[in-house]
């Protein structure tokens, strides 16, 4: 297999691999649709999750970055919850509760942020141009709006922080980034196979994980970086099961994610090394690397990327 290299590790953390059965669902082509839908949702909920850390356990230090991490989810939220229900109206009210002309530059930044977003991902671009016309919107550059995730920001932002907190900005900076460009990858993947982006409902793989976190620190923090592990891990190892079995263009799609998603996996195995002890550590690694292999090889009536066996 190609890149086995790469994947000789994932698979050695891993307690099991993915059924075939799963594999064999995954493919079909009337699953498609499904499949890159929660593929997309996927990589926007990795990047929330990566935010909510630096939130919890940096933001008291660096109280700049909040809101710095609000506003660079903002639109991706927008286009998440309100799938299906995209219009002018409806994106008025979203970004300017109270009126166009009482509207904050925060606001028309944010609205102009999810219009450049839109455009790449190839929503709607009728929309997006009566939007950018009707809110006067056109040619701004947002490329600085977010600057604390900025390498030359990060700088400043890390003074007076630990050791520890530093590396976990650093290190949820750049997976937060990649993570929403690959949603945008995947919202393009979809329009170019003539799928539309919509709601669905969330399998139940992650929740069930979270189950694990135990509830006192910094117990509850490791345990948070495992999960984020073993569900960086297990997405590197479907990418490259699929990656042979879908259309050409989302194998290779597929297989230029394999990098990234090997190495989140193992800036989040870093970071628990930091906060527990080695043999703490191992054990852990070990309990909810089984759970999650319970997960994975169990039947599961909604089939997601994370999902386990298919219910034939």
């Amino acid at each position: 297999m190609p890149y086995s290299s790469l994947l000789a590790p994932i698979n050695q953390f891993l307690f099991c691999s993915t059924p075939q059965a799963w594999i064999e669902q995954a493919r079909k082509p009337e699953n498609l649709s499904l499949l890159l839908t929660d593929h997309a949702n996927a990589e926007w909920k990795a990047a929330a999750t990566a935010s909510k850390l630096i939130s919890k356990y940096v933001t008291n230090s660096a109280p700049e970055l909040q809101q710095e991490l609000k506003n660079l989810l903002a639109p991706y939220e927008y286009l998440i919850f309100r799938a299906g229900k995209w219009s002018v109206e409806g994106f008025k009210q979203w970004f300017f509760p109270q009126g166009i002309r009482q509207a904050s530059k925060e606001q028309q930044d944010l609205a102009h942020a999810t219009l450049n977003i839109m455009t790449r991902c190839y929503i709607l671009p009728l929309l997006v141009e009566q939007l950018s016309q009707e809110l006067n919107l056109n040619n701004r550059s947002m490329a600085n709006q977010y600057s604390a995730l900025n390498r030359d920001s990060q700088r400043e932002v890390n003074a007076g922080l630990s050791a520890f907190q530093a590396q976990l900005i650093e290190k949820m900076r750049l997976l937060i980034r990649e993570e929403l460009h690959h949603f945008e990858q995947v919202c393009a993947i979809m329009n170019s196979h003539q799928v539309s982006y919509k709601n669905i409902s969330a399998g139940g793989y992650a929740k069930a994980l979270i189950r694990q976190v135990r509830h006192f620190e910094p117990q509850a923090l490791a345990d948070k970086l495992i999960v984020g592990a073993y569900i960086e891990a297990r997405s590197c190892e479907r990418f490259a099961l699929l990656a042979p079995h879908l259309p050409q263009d989302i194998g290779k799609f597929y297989q230029s994610l394999l990098r990234s998603e090997a190495r989140h996996y193992q800036d989040y195995l870093s970071l628990a090394a930091s906060v527990l002890p080695q043999e703490q550590l191992e054990s852990r690694i070990q309990q909810i690397g089984q759970a999650e292999a319970e997960l994975i090889q169990q039947t599961d009536p909604t089939f997601r990327f994370h999902s386990g066996i298919p219910i034939s």
